[in-house]
């Protein structure tokens, strides 16, 4: 069984809530994963269309639409903050971005 399928799995089983969400440290150790590690996991879970829902209280798995939209929400903000880091990055590099 992959990692990505027994991070699931787990995520199913034990943490289905915001309030049981878990930390990205606890993943680590549960799965002997780095942090990088963890988050490419879960976004290749996220990929495959598993709802993966996060928070600055850690990660969890909801099928509820309002847990979707938050991460969703969140997601785009990140996004959108790296497309203006990319933009003032050009401007250093004496583009017009």
């Amino acid at each position: 069984m992959s990692t990505a399928h027994q991070m699931l799995e787990y995520l199913k089983d034990y943490h289905t809530t915001e309030s049981k969400a878990v930390k990205n440290r606890d993943l680590r150790s549960l799965f002997n994963l780095t942090d990088k590690q963890v988050r490419n996991v879960v976004s290749q879970l996220r990929q495959d269309g598993e709802p993966v829902c996060s928070s600055s209280y850690g990660y969890w798995y909801s099928t509820d639409p309002e847990d979707i939209e938050k991460t969703l929400h969140r997601l785009e903000a990140q996004v959108e903050n790296m497309a203006i880091s990319i933009t003032g990055l050009k401007k250093a590099l004496g583009g017009k971005g």
